[in-house]
């Protein structure tokens, strides 16, 4: 019973599978085949690999437990780019996410392959082609409104002020909508919690060191943020930027389920922006060593939710010596729910002495994007954002 109220916590707005088996019925709508859609990927040559993990024996026999999924994509005119991008993704989906957008349009993948990347994707381990795990905390995916609310019409639903500015999904971002359905259709189980960061912080590390020939440049949505800070902690002579899509919330707490209007923060992320421990310049192993502070307030505009405060650390704040040494280009769109939060985790990141560059869409007049700018009417304009600042400041 912990189990199912931890998970409902953290994750209110999923379905756990024992509670959908205990609910009483409810109307049923035919579930429409995803609409075939015509997709014109970047030319390339692609090999699979399975990276990190262990073999166990066990008492059927020794397995192998613990590995990743990547794809290396390579672009068949040559790479032109010193060097290659990991592309890592967010909560109920996976690696895919970034081959081709719901609406057939090409994803960022075929971009960077176009612009002389090597693109490496990933499937975050009990996710995916990762999958198979049963021994983790895991929602249970998030429901068609959940999606809504959160991705793909959240002016609709209204529950924060910025939402009134989301323009910029490619349909009307509703169920039965042909791209809404190839975006649902989409949708796994999350998994979370230390585990699952432990395992990515490694098998990134090893991704690297077997694969990429020097450094490597991390490109993180949501949750696939706080990996890339894990891998930049755990190998930062491997990393050679990180650049963050809306990153995995706020500091010491989770602030999920601000897309249904709920002000209240839920206790997570002990260690800051991880739930695993960091290396900090004053060590730390127990979470209760992290001297926090609240900084600044809770507002609300027009009667909506349109900031929130933040917990940091103590001045004088304690560095994070390692992931320091990995510039971050963090972006946040201008009717996410992410934009009522996300300054906070920047501002830590900032304190512990990490390099960021924090840019609103809104502030480069790119207006309208929600939390998933990647699949977005305008993703390639946000690519060419993400491009241009990689080629400026890492040659």
């Amino acid at each position: 019973m912990l189990f199912l109220t931890t998970i409902s916590l953290i994750f209110p707005t999923f379905l756990h599978v024992v509670a959908v088996a205990l609910s009483p019925p409810v109307s049923v709508l035919p579930v429409p085949g995803t609409t075939q859609i015509q997709v014109t990927e970047a030319r390339q040559t692609r090999k699979v690999y399975y990276v990190g993990g262990s073999y166990n024996h066990t008492a059927n026999g020794t397995i192998v437990q613990d590995q990743i999924y990547v794809e290396q994509l390579t672009p068949d005119g040559g790479i032109t780019q010193p060097k290659p991008l990991i592309l890592l993704h967010g909560g109920n989906i996976a690696g895919d996410l970034w081959l081709n957008k719901p609406d057939g349009g090409r994803g960022w993948a075929s971009f960077f392959l176009d612009r002389g990347y090597q693109v490496y994707t990933v499937d975050t381990w009990g996710m995916g082609r990762s999958g198979g795990v049963v021994d983790i905390p895991r929602g249970g995916g998030s429901t068609v409104e959940g999606a809504e609310r959160a991705f793909t019409a959240p002016e609709r639903y209204n529950k924060y002020f910025q939402s009134r500015f989301y323009t910029k999904w490619p349909g009307n971002g509703s169920l039965l909508d042909p791209t809404f359905n190839n975006f649902y259709a989409r949708f796994r189980p999350t998994s979370i919690g230390p585990k699952v960061e432990t395992i990515m912080r490694s098998a990134l590390c090893d991704l690297i060191r077997t694969y990429v020939s020097g450094q490597a440049i991390f490109i993180a949505h949501a949750i696939g943020s706080a990996y890339a800070i894990q891998a930049s902690d755990a190998c930062p002579e491997l990393v050679a930027a990180h650049i963050s899509l809306e990153g995995d919330q706020s500091p010491f707490q989770s602030y999920i389920r601000a897309s249904e209007g709920i002000k209240d923060p839920i206790p997570y992320r002990p260690y800051g922006v991880s739930n695993i421990p960091l290396t900090f310049e004053t060590p730390i192993t127990n979470p209760d060593q992290m001297k926090k502070m609240s900084v600044g307030e809770t507002i609300y505009t027009d009667g909506l939710l349109s900031n929130f405060s933040c917990i940091l650390q103590e001045d004088p704040a304690n560095r994070l010596v390692n992931v320091a040494k990995v510039p971050m280009l963090f972006l946040v769109g201008e009717a996410s729910v992410h934009a009522l939060y996300d300054h906070c985790q920047v501002a830590f990141l900032r304190q512990a002495g990490v390099n960021v560059t924090f840019t609103r869409l809104i502030d480069k007049d790119i207006s309208g994007n929600g939390h998933s700018s990647m699949l977005e009417k305008n993703s390639d304009q946000i690519a060419l954002l993400v491009a241009r600042w990689i080629e400026q400041n890492l040659g």
